[in-house]
């Protein structure tokens, strides 16, 4: 390789490990690969620490005693939230990890929620070994203070498009300034991706589209689990979800529909709630509305919310900066919208789909490449068969947050052992460079945005997100067969186009590795129901479905679940 034949194709920066995606996954990876003394690299598409999915959209965080709750976790977990699609044992490691994560972020200046004498503040779930604390507002923006503090080095707005591999592994990234269109070349000993999942853009919180997937699925990354989307409730009125009101869902007779319909201990939304909201309004009771009044009378929710605000005299939930944030978004409803005391309500995909396969060391199935964060929920099958945020409001952040300790440790350590940075051929840089600015060089084609329209409409409506038949599968695949082949024809005006275009490609990736993962299970379980198949089936079904990458086309198997090796099994199997 000639150095400046490279620098001739873009700006070069070099690094032993680099972190794509600088959120809640992403730092705790960079700073945990930096204390174990190598050179670190964030690098994001928008802003390190604002970024990407952050406490913003919830107040707490998930948390476990100190010196306890672990065996009640993972058998929970196991049993009643993954429905024994879980690797069991990589479940456990993540339980071990969930008090060290609190620690280590407290240390990082994340505020934590504390009692009078220090100790931290836990706030219980009501029916479930499930525990809560309070996390500020700007937790990933302290974090990258400390970072910056450490040494990592950062680099903002820059739109990672694919994966540099050469000799079997993967030695780096390529990616365009979204502002001027500099082309970047990444060059590392690891890669971490950290990019939060697929959302789908459906609803007004995190808007992940995939990227983590595309980037680990071209390099040829196994995939699992992709039939597990989380569904959420949300206004209809202001498309934003409505947290802690899932028990509060009335129809218009009057009726619970969560009392109605969900017969287990259930800590969140689940699948049984959406499906009975959609039963009720197949059947002409909506439109359906959360009760304010009931809901903040209601001795169990304020058992729950007990210290949400910082003047109840206790442990606070909510700290000031969050306080201020939601006074803002009250005035903001106030004004613009009147949903009054009972705000109607719909179901919505939210997605959470991340299903990048890993291993203990959240390592991938390719040499050099760790995932972290909501890239590996799904595929990680720490929570089963259950999507982030996994049955517990506030598990997103804590998966996310321990999952990258986990692998920026293993990656550093990886980085360690190798000698001198990887031989990149020019070539193969040229050929990555006129794929990330394919779509700016259409005089005429489809806006990006139209794409995403038509992504919404094949795999958003219920009969394929949720309440699934082969028939409904089958119609969403010839769609995303007929967008595929427009993808190549999108059109970018400027650089925040061409970002979204990369958007659309690996939003149309994940729709595709969900619905044919949902093909593939004939079964009902959590958040994948078949009409075809109603009902969960143990003796058959107790598999992983896998997605691999052949020649660019997803092709599903599965794969028996160890369970006989595990603590946990269901019965008569």
């Amino acid at each position: 390789m000639d150095m400046k034949s490279l620098e001739g194709l873009g700006k070069v920066l070099t690094t032993d490990v680099l972190v794509i995606g600088g959120g809640i996954g992403g730092i705790p990876a960079a700073i945990k690969a930096r204390d174990n003394n190598v050179d670190v690299l964030i690098v994001d598409k928008a802003y390190v620490g604002f970024g990407g999915m952050a406490p913003r959209g919830g107040n707490g965080i998930l948390a476990l005693p100190s010196k306890g709750g672990i065996d009640e976790y993972v058998a929970f977990i196991t049993k009643d939230i993954g429905l024994y699609l879980n690797d069991q044992k990589l479940l456990r490691k993540y339980a071990e990890m969930i008090y060290p994560t609190l620690e280590a972020l407290h240390s990082w200046g994340v505020e934590l929620s504390t009692e009078k004498d220090g100790t931290l503040a836990y706030f219980p779930f009501i029916g479930s070994p499930l525990y809560n604390t309070g996390i500020n507002l700007y937790a990933t923006d302290n974090m990258r203070k400390t970072a910056v503090k450490k040494g990592v080095k950062i680099q903002n707005q820059v739109n990672v498009t694919s994966l540099i591999k050469s000799g079997g592994r993967v030695v780096g990234a390529v990616g365009f300034d979204i502002v001027d269109g500099t082309f970047y070349i990444f060059r590392a000993k690891t890669v971490i991706v950290a990019c939060g999942a697929c959302e789908f853009k459906t609803t007004r919180m995190f808007t992940n589209n995939g990227e983590g997937t595309k980037l680990a699925w071209d390099a040829g990354a196994q995939m699992r689990n992709a039939e597990f989307a989380f569904v959420e409730i949300a206004s209809e009125e202001t498309a934003e979800t409505i947290h802690g009101g899932h028990t509060f869902v009335f129809n218009q007779k009057g009726e619970n529909i969560w009392k109605k319909y969900v017969k287990w201990n259930a800590s969140d939304v689940c699948a049984d709630m959406i499906l009975g909201m959609e039963k009720e309004m197949r059947e002409g009771n909506g439109p359906l509305f959360i009760d304010l009044d009931v809901m903040h009378n209601d001795e169990g929710w304020k058992a729950e919310t007990v210290g949400l605000f910082s003047d109840t005299g206790g442990p606070k939930k909510l700290f000031p900066d969050k306080l201020s944030w939601v006074k803002r978004q009250i005035e903001r409803e106030h004004k613009y919208f009147t949903q009054g005391s009972k705000p109607v309500v719909t179901f919505t995909i939210h997605g959470n789909l991340g299903c990048v396969r890993v291993d203990g060391d959240m390592k991938t199935t390719v040499d050099g490449l760790y995932v972290v964060g909501w890239d590996n929920a799904n595929g990680s099958a720490i929570h089963g068969a259950f999507p982030q945020p996994a049955g517990q409001r506030g598990g997103g952040f804590m998966h996310s947050a321990a999952t990258g300790i986990i692998g920026g440790v293993s990656a550093a350590n990886e980085a360690k052992s190798l000698g001198s940075l990887a031989e990149i051929p020019t070539d193969l840089i040229s050929e990555l460079k006129e794929k990330a600015y394919a779509n700016l060089n259409q005089e005429k084609g489809i806006n990006p945005r139209e794409v995403l329209d038509r992504i919404q409409k094949a795999v958003c409506p219920i009969d394929v997100f949720l309440r699934r038949s082969e028939a409904s599968l089958n119609k969403a695949i010839g769609l995303l067969d007929q967008i595929k082949a427009d993808l190549p024809k999108m059109a970018a005006a400027d650089y925040h186009e061409l970002k979204l275009c990369s958007e659309m490609n690996a939003m149309a990736l994940t729709s595709e590795l969900m619905v044919k993962s949902a093909l593939a299970r004939k079964e009902t379980r959590s958040f994948h129901y078949r009409e075809d198949y109603p009902k969960t089936d143990n003796k058959n079904w107790l598999k992983w479905v896998v997605a691999n990458n052949v020649n660019g086309e997803v092709v599903t198997s599965t794969e028996d679940i160890p369970i006989k090796e595990y603590q946990y099994q269901p019965p008569n199997i």
